[in-house]
């Protein structure tokens, strides 16, 4: 049996592009190479540490570029992943 792996398409929300191109270039590259592994192998990937959380609009997801750096999306359609804005602390 072969396991295929599953590439998502990712699309910036202006407010999340906004905030990828203030950054520095060493935090870009962390969200970078996280948002390569995300499209590459999805949400389920262990190092993201996904989280779901419920608000009055629905759901969102975040999950993490390093340990201080998330960023937050959403699904749009099938394979497609808005990723709405950026958050460090």
């Amino acid at each position: 049996m072969h396991i295929q792996a599953v590439k998502f398409r990712l699309i910036f929300a202006a407010k999340a592009q906004k905030q990828l191109d203030s950054l520095s270039l060493k935090d870009r590259k962390q969200y970078d190479k996280a948002f390569e592994c995300f499209a590459n192998n999805g949400p389920a990937y262990r190092s993201l540490r996904t989280h779901r959380y419920y608000c009055k609009d629905g759901e969102i997801w975040s999950s993490s570029a390093s340990m201080a750096k998330r960023f937050y999306w959403h699904y749009t359609e099938e394979q497609s992943i808005i990723i709405t804005h950026l958050d460090s602390h």
